[in-house]
């Protein structure tokens, strides 16, 4: 399930990157709204994990910081880029630097070097520390 709703997700991202309606203005808080639940599509899971194993062991194995802090960078981005911050408290100064839009992918480029290093410290606890998978287990 987890994963036919972030095929749904980059889906609607696909599509409301390079169809020329939602490029309209009226639009602007969809296509903010529509990545915003693209890169927090993990949410769920995370959920579910924390719930199934503790969040002791979700904080320490599961690297649970990274994600929320990855979470934190995604959501600024994305309420920057949808309230048009700064851009919309000067005027004409942000037309070529740091527009909304442009801040929003430094936020989301962060997020996902962030995601990275979350998701190398969870490869590397899983083949160091915690083992990897038996040969039974993989089939």
């Amino acid at each position: 399930i987890y994963l036919i709703v972030i095929c749904v997700l980059g889906i609607a991202a696909i599509i409301v990157s390079q169809w020329d309606m939602f490029a309209t203005p009226q639009y602007r808080g969809v296509r903010a709204g529509v990545f915003l639940g693209l890169g927090l599509s993990g949410i769920i899971p995370t959920l579910h994990y924390v719930i199934s194993e503790g969040f002791l062991k979700a904080a320490t194995i599961g690297q649970i910081g990274w994600l929320l802090l990855m979470a934190g960078l995604y959501i600024t981005g994305a309420a920057l880029y949808a309230a048009r911050i700064p851009e919309r408290f000067f005027p004409g100064k942000c037309d070529i630097w740091f527009h909304s839009h442009q801040l929003f992918h430094i936020f989301v480029v962060a997020g996902a070097f962030v995601h990275f290093h979350g998701v190398s410290n969870l490869q590397e606890f899983r083949f160091m520390v915690g083992g990897g998978c038996s040969e039974e287990d993989a089939l």
